[in-house]
């Protein structure tokens, strides 16, 4: 059990830092939300070491060191866990692909929910490049899937 903790605070620092890392092309930010990616999937791997408590600290923490509306990536981390949590079922049992569309979902929702709560707060719709970064984080999962230590299995 603490191994595993071990492994999963040391995927979440590596993901922090990879956040930082933008990737813009065409005035268009490619990257990814890794934060998420490495909390979906630990919940996916071992659902009884991550909590929503977890994901909504970690989106707290996330808000502190972006420097974003306080807030924002926690309702937005906890929402995943909801969505997430709801459709477990549904994605262990079914293959790769169908997996990868449930996980594209997941993405896609946590940036309607970022879209919503910054138009709210006057700021601009960044166009429909914005969800590329669901697309691109899909495609990682797919990649990342294909080793043996990501596999998913029940």
């Amino acid at each position: 059990m603490i191994r595993k903790n071990k492994s999963l605070i040391f995927s979440l620092i590596v993901a922090a830092i990879m956040n930082l890392i933008h990737i813009n092309i065409f005035n268009t930010d490619l990257t990814p939300d890794f934060i998420l990616l490495a909390l979906i999937f630990w919940f996916f791997k071992n659902p009884n070491a991550v909590s929503i408590s977890l994901f909504w600290f970690v989106g707290l923490v996330t808000d502190i060191f972006i420097g974003d509306l306080l807030g924002q990536y926690a309702l937005t981390y906890a929402s995943c866990y909801f969505i997430a949590q709801y459709s477990i079922n549904k994605i262990m049992l079914n293959n790769k692909y169908q997996q990868l569309f449930y996980i594209f979902f997941i993405f896609l929702s946590a940036q309607i929910i970022m879209l919503m709560i910054n138009v709210m707060h006057d700021l601009q719709y960044p166009g429909l490049s914005y969800f590329i970064q669901s697309i691109i984080a899909a495609l990682i999962w797919y990649l990342l899937t294909q080793s043996k230590f990501f596999k998913l299995e029940r």
